[in-house]
């Protein structure tokens, strides 16, 4: 046969060789692009860096993490996870979490730091952070990955040192380790993948409920907020920021709604509280019930009538079963339509 070498990649495409002949050029090329493409696919995909800056994780889970994360193509670096758990619970000292995240955050190889767990100690941090901001701010821009407790370390990042970061998925809790343990919940329809493709192409969410009057008018601004315990724990302090060009999300767990209702009472008086909006995410248990997801949509439509600034409601992301992704730090439009119920939500993909 004229063509020995294209035969034996023909066999293994599954064509026969009476295919060959003066197109066999052509299909060469075309296997060898193919190949190509999947090659680069697959050397494109970054390195992840697993870290984790607040309560204690469960060391059991990291080979679990390694292996899901490098099932979907991606390489895994531990070196920034250092666990000597202190009596309150945290990874280490606070002096010592600082300095991990601190070392991440430059370090010109890192370009994601995804955090294991969330849970309580980041806010800690911020003395040792805001110490080296010029450090950390001349440094390469990292994307941070992360909810719940991450919240602290996404509100330092995004408006001290400038870089859009992710309110997402914690690299322990998503789907795909929800089909190696199938007891936890959370995150458990939200993958790695949309991650990846939310920075790679941006995002429009459809759902929005807006609940108040001004609302619907739709409106943009600077994404900034998760989750609320965090948010509110700022307060008053000097490390809190300006709300004026915002959208705050707002999402929690473990807070009965008369407690939350509290809360957003709190947020109804807080003199220098005038955000572009503010999005409400998940506040009920994972497995409530009907009765209890409205006593905390009521609470959130009661702040809604209360206030003179748009109000939303998507419950898709925060502690739930979804956990969509959303850029912070970056621009976001609300649109709606006067003909439907609820609004668009979207986002362009991360500035790089």
């Amino acid at each position: 046969m004229k063509y020995p070498l294209i035969a034996f990649l023909l066999s293994l495409a599954g064509l026969s060789s009476s295919t060959v002949g003066a197109a066999a050029p052509n299909t060469l090329y075309l296997i060898a692009n193919n190949q190509a493409t999947l090659e680069s696919e697959t050397t494109a995909k970054p390195k992840i860096y697993l870290i984790s800056s607040s309560s204690q994780y469960d060391e059991n889970t990291i080979g679990e993490i390694k292996a899901v994360f490098q099932q979907q193509g991606y390489s895994v670096d531990s070196r920034y996870l250092d666990q000597q758990p202190t009596p309150l619970g945290y990874v280490n000292t606070d002096e010592v979490r600082a300095e991990t995240l601190i070392n991440a955050l430059t370090d010109e190889n890192v370009k994601y730091l995804w955090f294991v767990r969330g849970g309580s100690g980041a806010l800690n941090l911020y003395p040792y952070l805001y110490r080296n901001r010029d450090k950390i701010a001349a440094a390469s821009p990292k994307i941070l990955i992360g909810f719940s407790d991450v919240t602290a370390l996404h509100h330092f990042i995004n408006n001290v040192i400038k870089w859009p970061s992710i309110h997402g998925i914690l690299a322990s809790f998503n789907s795909e380790m929800y089909e190696v343990d199938k007891t936890e919940q959370i995150s458990m329809y939200s993958g790695i993948q949309q991650v990846f493709r939310t920075i790679t192409n941006g995002m429009t969410y459809t759902g929005i409920e807006p609940l108040n009057v001004s609302a619907r008018a739709g409106g943009q601004g600077t994404l900034n907020g998760g989750n609320l315990t965090l948010v509110q724990s700022l307060f008053s302090t000097r490390y809190e920021k300006n709300y004026a060009d915002k959208v705050m999300l707002m999402e929690d767990t473990g807070v009965t709604y008369k407690q939350l209702d509290r809360t957003l009472h709190q947020l109804e008086y807080k003199k220098n509280f005038h955000p572009k909006a503010v999005i409400f995410g998940q506040f009920y248990s994972i497995n409530a019930n009907k009765i209890e997801k409205d006593l905390y949509r009521y609470v959130l439509q009661e702040f809604a009538n209360r206030v003179d600034y748009p109000v939303y409601y998507y419950p898709e992301f925060g502690h739930g079963k979804t956990n969509q992704p959303f850029i912070l730090g970056q621009q976001m439009q609300i649109l709606c339509n006067e003909h439907y119920r609820y609004c668009s939500l979207t986002q362009p993909p991360v500035k790089r």
